[in-house]
């Protein structure tokens, strides 16, 4: 009996995702909203090439992930990771094991549900009720070359989707410069409030690149903090989404500086670093909360942080000089901060303020007093002073600066902006009777180590004496004890040449170099500010204060001739003028 030959049956059109769970598909593309909606990865349809590498299909067709579109993007594994890892000691470069998943039903994750929500689903507008798609142009289209390279969590290995899911034209547009801004406010606007940034900064690539970044500044302060320290970072995290975009953008900031600081990937981050500081310029809400204004300074203060280092030292004075108001009215909400000086005039308590428990204060003063003394501008900040000083403040495990000495150098940062309130003998005396102490930091210490921390702090009081008899008294640099104090720092120096907290030293080696007369210090101290460039770098960038430097010495310092500290605010402006 012959059998009639079967015609094949029609063509399958459900994706390849909705076909494995069994759910109807609405057949939209590129894609399926059904998928979308339930935070899944969408396979693609059989007629066209699946977004993900084969392995999703074949080694393990029910993993559960999300996929934002977007060149060599891995998928973001179901598990959630403690956001605690992010500050937990990992060497750098460090790859996470391989593990065995142990749930493989296609429940939806948090940040896939947040993300495709935010980017992909028709949302209900506030400003006029109408139903509106949000931007198509994702977060991952808006970085350079339209790519990122991340590392993550998973259960197996990377997938990779194909590149032409990210194209332009797949969009119909072009991305233009600022859509990093509005992918950002895109998502961050419609991330339902149920939804916690902790658990959010938990999945996939986030975790590993700013676990990186924290990493990389942790090892560049004076001494390794105690965890304590960490615990307000994370707390702002939980509760401020731009607080975590800002230190995403550090993050693959210092990746790409790392990798090429003159390639046109670091410039446009560089630029994107303007794009985010103007929205907080011109973002804002009518009574904030003091956590608020904490949050905005910090972001603010991130950002100055990353053009101090990655551009130069009057990008990042210009962007500390818009903080300026935020550091303002935090300062306002607290009654303690603030004071009356002589004339019955409110001022910002110095020693109060450098020592509150929001982290962002200590930081302004900081570098406001490090910039006023180094670029030979005033203080943005009228401070008052009075109380004693606690020497174990958060500068010093940052910075590496005694409270005591620090406050000193602000001191004459106010005299010479015209105050004239402070003798120089006393300041003088205060400097020569603080006593050096090594402060233990968590874990133990080498003798190497020990000795290079107690160089730098006792480089720090060398740099305050020199202050204090050139911009206070008004003395050149061939005063006897100038010279005596530029000799000790460069034997200072000299013990922590090539060390990692050498970067502590860059301070020192400018106010050594105003006034040093010998060729040889002159020359150390040059080939050790160019040294700090890239991601090696504490504050400011030494390359373009050698040039200051040289300027210089081939104008009022020829010939080894007498520097008064005028001559060298005169070439700085030279070199670098605000």
């Amino acid at each position: 009996m012959s059998h009639a030959k079967l015609r094949p049956g029609p063509r399958r059109t459900s994706c390849l995702t909705c076909r494995q769970r069994r759910k109807k598909c609405d057949l939209f593309k590129p894609f399926c909203e059904v998928c979308l909606r339930g935070g899944f990865e969408c396979l693609g349809y059989p007629d066209s090439d699946p977004p993900s590498s084969s392995s999703v299909q074949g080694k393990n067709p029910h993993a559960r992930a999300f996929s934002c579109p977007g060149p060599d993007h891995p998928t973001i594994p179901a598990q959630v990771a403690s956001l605690g890892t992010i500050d937990s000691a990992t060497p750098e470069g460090y790859q996470c094991p391989n593990r065995t998943p142990t749930n493989h039903s296609l429940e939806p994750s948090i940040l896939g549900v947040a993300a495709l929500y935010a980017m992909f689903i028709p949302a209900s507008s506030a400003h006029d009720g109408h139903t509106t798609i949000h931007c198509l142009e994702d977060f991952d289209c808006s970085w350079p070359q339209r790519q990122i390279q991340l590392t993550t969590y998973r259960s197996s290995q990377i997938d990779e989707p194909s590149s032409s899911w990210c194209s332009g034209e797949m969009f119909g547009a072009s991305l233009g410069d600022d859509c990093l801004i509005r992918a950002l406010k895109n998502l961050c606007d419609s991330i339902p409030q149920s939804i916690d940034a902790t658990q959010m900064i938990g999945e996939g690539h986030f975790v590993q690149t700013i676990h990186e970044y924290r990493l990389k500044r942790v090892n560049n302060w004076f001494m390794t903090p105690p965890m304590s320290i960490h615990g307000p970072l994370l707390s702002r995290m939980r509760r401020s989404k731009t607080t975590i975009w800002c230190i995403y953008l550090g993050a693959q900031l210092f990746r790409a500086f790392s990798q090429d600081p003159f390639g046109t990937t670091a410039r446009r981050y560089v630029g994107w670093v303007d794009k985010l500081e103007q929205k907080f310029s011109t973002d804002s809400c009518k009574n904030p909360s003091p956590d608020d204004i904490s949050d905005r300074l910090f972001n603010q203060l991130e950002l100055a942080y990353l053009k101090f280092v990655t551009t130069d030292s009057i990008s990042g004075y210009i962007l500390l000089q818009k903080a300026l108001p935020g550091f303002l009215r935090l300062v306002a909400t607290d009654a303690d901060l603030y004071m009356e000086d002589p004339n019955g005039h409110l001022t910002v308590s110095f020693t109060r303020t450098i020592s509150a428990s929001r982290h962002e204060l200590n930081r302004f003063i900081m570098y406001d007093t490090t910039a006023a003394f180094v670029l030979g501008v005033p203080p943005l900040v009228n401070y008052g002073y009075g109380d004693e000083c606690d020497s174990a403040s958060l500068l010093e495990w940052i910075h590496g600066i005694p409270t005591v000495l620090v406050e000193t150098i602000s001191r004459v940062n106010n005299w010479r902006a015209g105050s004239r309130a402070d003798n120089w003998k006393v300041l003088e005396e205060r400097v020569l009777s603080w006593q050096l102490r090594l402060i233990k930091a968590d874990g133990e210490d080498s003798v190497l180590e020990s000795m290079a921390r107690l160089a730098v702090q006792e480089s720090w009081r060398h740099v305050a004496l020199i202050y204090i008899y050139m911009g206070m008294c008004e003395v050149s640099s061939h005063d006897s004890r100038v010279q005596s104090s530029i000799r000790q720092i460069i034997q200072l120096g000299e013990l922590v040449a090539n060390l990692s907290i050498e970067i502590h030293m860059f301070v020192h080696y400018v106010v050594a170099g105003i006034g040093a007369q010998l060729e040889k210090h002159r020359s150390f101290i040059y080939d050790r500010l160019v040294s700090f460039k890239g991601t090696r770098v504490w504050l400011f960038n030494g390359p373009q204060f050698s040039q200051v430097l040289d300027c210089l010495w081939h104008g009022a310092g020829a010939a080894g001739g007498p520097v008064m500290w005028d001559d060298y605010v005169w070439a700085r402006h030279t070199v670098a003028p605000i």
